[in-house]
């Protein structure tokens, strides 16, 4: 499964680098604090949009099935790039993870695909690049699409990845919170520009795909195929 390149000339390094440095803040505060450098960013966002859930309203992720929830991602993006799908399955299912596939997931397979299942295949690297900076393994760039290098991330197609899921642990749960919290608040503003015509510099489809991964990981929604992403 090869991931597509893109040209990467800007990346955010570290929560810091978003304004973020207390950690008790409570939503109403990462709100603002959200709002403010996105506006140092040149995206402006209404205050009225609502807070997000807090932490203590959720059921985050464990480590583990976020880590398999990317591996599967990885196969499904193989459609995207015409890798076989007997080849695909056959792998998830001996390294156990045709059970951490989603309803609509399974159903892409045993059938031609449409163009644009497809098409939206391609786009599940843009939650890869997100799970990649859950694991603290990449920056998140949120003008521009996924890194070059992604795929070395994370375990080879049809290699064994238990090594990587028995080992691997997410940033601090407080810190996706926040940037869940951002992806809100991006995903309205490039929503809106889509809508009225208004000008943005965010891309609707990047910033949707890294929002359901983040708000997936904070346990918005349990079930990877259902995660909401109104704004």
């Amino acid at each position: 499964i090869v991931y597509p390149r893109y040209v990467h000339n800007f990346a955010f390094r570290s929560p810091a680098t978003f304004g973020i440095r207390n950690r008790a803040m409570n939503t109403r505060q990462i709100k603002l604090e959200n709002i403010k450098t996105l506006s140092s960013m040149g995206v402006d966002i209404p205050e009225s949009l609502p807070e997000i859930e807090s932490i203590s309203e959720l059921s985050p992720q464990a480590d583990n099935n976020c880590a398999k929830r990317v591996i599967v991602l990885g196969y499904m993006i193989g459609f995207g790039f015409k890798a076989n799908p007997d080849d695909l399955k056959a792998a998830l299912e001996r390294y156990d993870l045709w059970s951490s596939c989603s309803h609509k997931e399974k159903g892409l397979f045993g059938r031609e695909l449409s163009p644009q299942e497809v098409i939206n295949c391609t786009w599940l690297t843009e939650c890869v690049q997100a799970f990649a900076w859950a694991f603290n393994l990449a920056d998140l760039n949120h003008f521009q699409r996924c890194d070059d290098s992604l795929a070395n991330n994370f375990p080879a197609p049809f290699s064994d990845p238990s090594t990587f899921i028995n080992n691997i642990k997410l940033r601090p749960i407080d810190e996706i919170h926040r940037m869940a919290d951002l992806h809100y608040r991006m995903h309205w503003a490039a929503r809106e520009s889509r809508i009225t015509g208004k000008s943005c510099r965010l891309e609707e489809g990047i910033i949707s795909e890294r929002r359901k991964t983040l708000d997936w990981i904070i346990g918005v929604e349990k079930n990877w195929d259902e995660v909401p992403l109104d704004t």
